[in-house]
């Protein structure tokens, strides 16, 4: 994860493709490591590989909620607001508590112009940081 987040992506991915053939890694910690792969592979431009290190990440764990917002950001990316939309209402359903979900909802929200709900979301979000939620906008995490 270090290498990740100074940028280092390729190092990053040799070590997440290690975590990911070991055994003896549990099925949570190969879904972050599948997630983070995709979160490497978006910051080097390679998107379709991304969505497949995220569809991963979900068959290794079948509402993983991280791998779910990151799905909905390339289709905000793209913008297919309405799939972004699917996606992290599945991460909510998967994880309530997961701020990022909640706060790109309502960013999604408010690009269809749908301003109440975008309020309601973007306060759930920003009361869920306040316990420790993750936010960062519309990027992979």
């Amino acid at each position: 994860m270090r290498d990740l987040a100074q940028g280092r992506c390729e190092e990053a991915l040799v070590r997440l493709d290690a975590l990911l053939r070991d055994p003896s890694v549990s099925a949570s910690d190969r879904a972050a490591a599948a997630n983070k792969r995709g979160v490497a592979l978006v910051q080097l431009e390679r998107r379709q590989e991304a969505r497949a290190a995220f569809d991963g990440a979900l068959a290794i764990v079948a509402e993983y909620a991280p791998a779910l917002v990151n799905i909905g950001s390339l289709h905000f990316e793209s913008g297919e607001t309405e799939n972004a939309i699917a996606y992290y209402r599945r991460a909510i359903a998967a994880d309530e508590q997961y701020a990022l979900a909640h706060h790109n909802l309502g960013v999604a929200y408010k690009r269809l112009g749908r301003t109440g709900d975008a309020v309601r979301e973007l306060r759930r979000a920003h009361r869920l940081e306040g316990r420790g939620g993750s936010t960062s906008p519309n990027r992979p995490t």
